[in-house]
């Protein structure tokens, strides 16, 4: 199967690396409006530049393409490329406005095309676990979800995500992940969101650094999550260290406290562990049992903690077979609805519902 990659700039090169992986590629047409980024593949089987993006469009041999460009473009490269009758895998955000998102998900559901969108954290094993044991009942009903992350600048003055008129702002780049896996865990409609940020610390950035933002559902749940970017100490890229060890105890949390009527989970990206406890009624009060502890190698990170790799594998295959999206895109449409809700939020200061947005 041929499929091409639109937008060849860190994302992009690694889904390129993946696709090589795929018994069912034959052929990887390569795009960016940048010629620069194009040289990098230039001369690697499999791989194809294309300087016209219209000739990708136009090649009825092309089934999927993979959008890794600029947030601002998703609409725009999402949309022709359902037009022409290609399945489509956008990155996150959908776009950086919800009537952009709308407009896209719409297409995919009137033509009758695949969408799926890459929340790649739904094949990571770190997160796909605690899924599990909700699925199978060992937490009960999911009540309270609480997310601490902190991490330093790692975007760089020069990158396109600082941007407000490119990336949209942070939760649309990077924190709607960490408000679609309570969604998920939880399985009920968000009522309403409200966020607070402190001011900035870095201070070349058009978007915030920080948030403190809380999520009420239906059913009565609530999941919180408190990040901050800058703090911690930047990886100075140690050869003797892995980076998640040299990270760890400096500075840097990436944890998940999820509680249930039955257990509670938590996930700790630079523990490297996963833990499970189960409640049980006691003579004097409730008590807690740590049940389960699972850890991982080094070696396994990718795979636990931002699995793009099963993920491109897993659509391509899905095309291949014509299957439908793992995750439907109407799906991660309202994911993004929670993005856009938590940034109105930090602007004015006041609780969003969701069906604002």
């Amino acid at each position: 199967m041929k499929t091409a990659v639109l937008g060849i700039g860190g994302m992009g090169k690694t889904v390129i690396e993946h696709l090589l992986k795929s018994p069912y590629i034959d052929d990887i047409a390569a795009y960016d409006i940048n010629p620069v980024q194009m040289d990098e593949f230039s001369g690697q089987k499999k791989v194809r530049m294309v300087k016209n993006l219209n000739d990708i469009l136009s090649d009825n041999q092309i089934k999927l393409v993979f959008i890794t460009a600029a947030n601002n473009a998703h609409r725009d490269l999402t949309i022709s490329c359902l037009n022409a009758r290609k399945a489509v895998m956008c990155e996150k955000p959908i776009a950086n406005t919800m009537s952009d998102a709308e407009e896209m998900v719409s297409t995919a559901e009137r033509l009758g095309v695949f969408l799926q969108i890459g929340f790649e954290l739904h094949y990571s094993k770190l997160y796909t676990k605690v899924k599990e044991w909700i699925d199978a009942g060992l937490l009960g009903r999911v009540v309270n979800t609480n997310c601490f992350y902190i991490c330093c600048e790692f975007f760089g003055k020069k990158s396109w995500r600082i941007k407000k008129s490119l990336a949209g702002g942070m939760f649309l780049e990077k924190l709607c992940h960490y408000v679609d896996l309570p969604r998920w865990w939880i399985g009920d409609k968000v009522v309403d969101v409200f966020s607070v940020c402190a001011p900035n610390v870095v201070n070349y950035y058009e978007i915030r650094d920080n948030y403190n933002t809380v999520c009420r559902y239906e059913n009565g749940a609530v999941s919180q999550l408190s990040f901050m970017m800058a703090p911690a100490a930047t990886f100075a890229g140690d050869p003797l260290k892995n980076w998640v060890e040299q990270q760890n105890g400096d500075g840097h949390y990436l944890r998940y406290f999820i509680c249930g009527t039955k257990g509670a989970a938590e996930t700790d990206v630079f523990g490297r562990s996963i833990k499970r406890w189960e409640f049980s009624d006691g003579d004097e009060g409730l008590i807690s049992k740590l049940v389960e502890q699972l850890s991982w190698p080094s070696e396994e990170d990718h795979f636990y903690f931002h699995n793009t790799t099963d993920q491109t594998l897993d659509i391509v295959e899905r095309v291949s077979k014509g299957l439908a999206p793992r995750a439907s895109a109407k799906d991660a449409l309202e994911s993004m609805r929670l993005s856009y809700a938590a940034e109105l939020s930090a602007d004015t200061g006041r609780i969003v519902a969701l069906n604002e947005i």
